[in-house]
């Protein structure tokens, strides 16, 4: 279930989720997560572990991954996809990152910082003829005791400055790098108002899901260096249903057993 669910959600699914592999991190079990984004240092380009700095979003987990593809994903489900670049920690603005916090655009609810993403403006051979598909977002692990439940991304957004051909979505995905299973649910955020809203996505944690990778953030798509920025705040990533005591003691055994083949893989450059 989701509000305002993504028009071409069954495509984007096909085009985005099916061509993107995180690698698994340990916790096993979904946590809580909120983020407002306040305090948080505007235009901090990349991290720099060498020389000790790392910049506020990736401090908080925040990764990256795109894909290009020859046409545009949303209205051709045989896009060829020419290449292939993360996972890596997310950049906060300039130069060269595909999202970053900005100050003067929050409201009464938003507070003085919010999250601006955007696409990948630096990858020019993309850009230029091609579609890169950028997406911004936290990574968890489902485990055991998250079966039965349903967990909740909620976010504030308006439109930023998105043009024609570019698109925006928010989205939960839940991926098993062992037989390729995957569940996504997204939110078109391509048509936004210019006002400040408040919008949700959901995702159902069923049995086969325990062990699988979950990521949920946001994508934007763009060609020819469209505008496709969009900007969220007030980030929420929480359960919204208990879980079913009966049914999860029944299934600990089975979902423990389907734990013990998860493997990670990283996609490399391509």
């Amino acid at each position: 279930m989701t509000h305002n669910m993504h028009k071409r959600a069954a495509l984007t699914a096909l085009v985005f989720a099916t061509t993107v592999a995180f690698a698994p991190v340990s916790s096993a079990a979904l946590t809580t997560y909120t983020q407002n984004f306040e305090g948080m240092t505007p235009n901090q380009g990349f991290s720099d572990p060498d020389n000790g700095f790392v910049n506020d979003l990736d401090a908080d987990g925040w990764q990256i991954y795109g894909i290009v593809y020859a046409s545009n994903p949303y209205n051709n489900t045989t896009a060829a996809i020419l290449g292939q670049y993360g996972p890596y920690p997310a950049a906060n603005g300039d130069p060269g990152s595909i999202q970053g916090v900005a100050t003067g655009q929050g409201g009464p609810s938003q507070g003085d910082v919010v999250l601006s993403k955007y696409s990948d403006y630096n990858n020019q051979d993309g850009q230029l003829g091609g579609y890169v598909a950028a997406s911004t977002y936290q990574e968890q692990q489902i485990g055991a005791e998250d079966v039965g439940s349903i967990w909740r991304l909620s976010y504030d957004a308006k439109m930023g400055n998105l043009e024609a051909d570019s698109s925006a979505f928010a989205y939960i995905l839940s991926q098993d790098f062992v037989d390729g299973k995957e569940r996504f649910s997204s939110n078109d955020t391509t048509d936004l108002p210019e006002e400040w809203m408040r919008y949700f996505v959901e995702l159902a944690i069923t049995a086969d899901m325990a062990g699988d990778n979950l990521t949920f953030g946001f994508g934007a798509t763009s060609t020819n260096n469209n505008g496709s920025g969009v900007f969220y705040d007030n980030l929420e990533f929480s359960q919204v249903s208990p879980v079913p005591l009966p049914a999860a003691a029944w299934l600990f055994g089975s979902a423990l057993i389907g734990l013990t083949g998860l493997a990670s893989r990283r996609k490399a450059s391509a």
